[in-house]
Formats: structure tokens, sequence, C-alpha cells
């Protein structure tokens, strides 16, 4: 699984991008792929219920990219940032534990 967050030039959020599977075991059975899975989407939920703004999502099989409106109120671009900055902890230790299955570009 590849994993790829872009930042401005002030180090705030921009977007967020997973890839790929993780293929750390059978189809169904990937318990790495399903814990960067739960984080991820609990990051968009969180995104949306908790700095009340919809995200945009594209996702497929293997596949999720989440960015947010421009016009966000600096209370929400604040949220956003805190919630994807906890994702980015959560996915980088997940990283560190399983190198070979999970990796930032």
């Amino acid at each position: 699984m590849r994993v790829l967050f872009k930042q401005d030039d002030q180090g705030c959020f921009q977007s967020f991008e997973l890839s790929g599977h993780a293929g750390s075991g059978p189809y169904g059975y990937d318990l790495v792929c399903a814990a960067c899975s739960s984080l991820s989407i609990n990051t968009v939920n969180s995104i949306e219920q908790l700095a009340q703004t919809v995200p945009i999502v594209e996702s497929d099989e293997g596949y999720l990219f989440l960015t947010v409106p421009a016009d966000l109120s600096v209370e929400q671009r604040e949220k956003v940032q805190l919630l994807t900055d906890s994702l980015q902890i959560g996915l980088r230790d997940i990283a560190k534990e399983y190198p070979e299955f999970v990796r930032f570009t």
C-alpha cells in the first residue's frame, strides 16, 4: 500500500491518497490493509462530522483520495489539520511495524 500526504508551503494539509493493497494476508484477511482502511475511513467520517464539511473523496477498490473544499473557515481547517495529522501518525506507526506492506511516498 502506498501512502501520500500533500501539504502546502506552510505545512497545512492539502490531500491524502492511499493506493494499492498491503498484501499482508489473503483477501479479506489482510489485517494491515484493514487497519489502514479503518483509520482512513474514520478520518473521512470525522472530517464530515467534526469539521462539518463534506470532503472531496474519490474511492475505488484499493484506492482512496481525499481533499477538502477551498472555502473552509479557519476553525474547519484547524479541525481538518488535526484529524489528518492523527491519520498520518496512525499510518506511520503501521508503516514502521510493517514496512514491507505500507510505504510513504
